[in-house]
């Protein structure tokens, strides 16, 4: 014989909040053609905006793949060698390591109140101790930002 219960819980409310971010600028951040070994370029700022109606929690990603003439383990090689640094001002690094490693950063999420916002400061670079297996290679780069409104469980 099944038993079954249920109740009643009145009062449950339901509603939406906006999760939204800007960047700005919205061009290009880097072009570092000809990267040397040991060479870093930086970018201007990067303006990361609450415009929403909730603070957020945000995390960065890097979607990569070859360019030019370079095949994708090649590009898999130059991904898992250059490397980038994103600092939060003033003085939070929100990730340093390879281009290939750049997902879900940081892992805590960064907090970002409604309506306020980060300036990040991005460096790339090139090991000196890269030698020439990364000779000629191309990478392309895209920064996903992603937004919510808790951090990751």
């Amino acid at each position: 014989m099944p038993f079954t219960i249920s109740a009643l819980n009145a009062g449950n409310e339901a509603g939406t909040a906006e999760v939204t971010l800007s960047l700005s600028p919205s061009t290009a951040l880097f072009s570092p053609a000809n990267l040397v070994p040991g060479e870093s370029v930086g970018s201007p700022q990067l303006e990361v905006a609450n415009t929403g109606d909730v603070d957020v929690f945000y995390y960065i990603f890097a979607d990569w793949g070859p360019g030019g003439t370079t095949t994708a383990t090649e590009a898999r090689i130059l991904a898992d060698r250059l490397n980038i640094w994103i600092q939060a001002s003033p003085t939070e690094i929100l990730y340093d390591g390879p281009i290939s490693g750049l997902m879900n950063e940081p892992g805590t999420g960064r907090l970002l109140v409604s309506p306020d916002d980060d300036l990040l400061d991005f460096v790339v670079s090139l090991p000196s101790t890269i030698g020439d297996i990364a000779q000629n290679l191309d990478l392309h780069v895209d920064l996903v930002f992603v937004a919510q409104s808790s951090p990751q469980a």
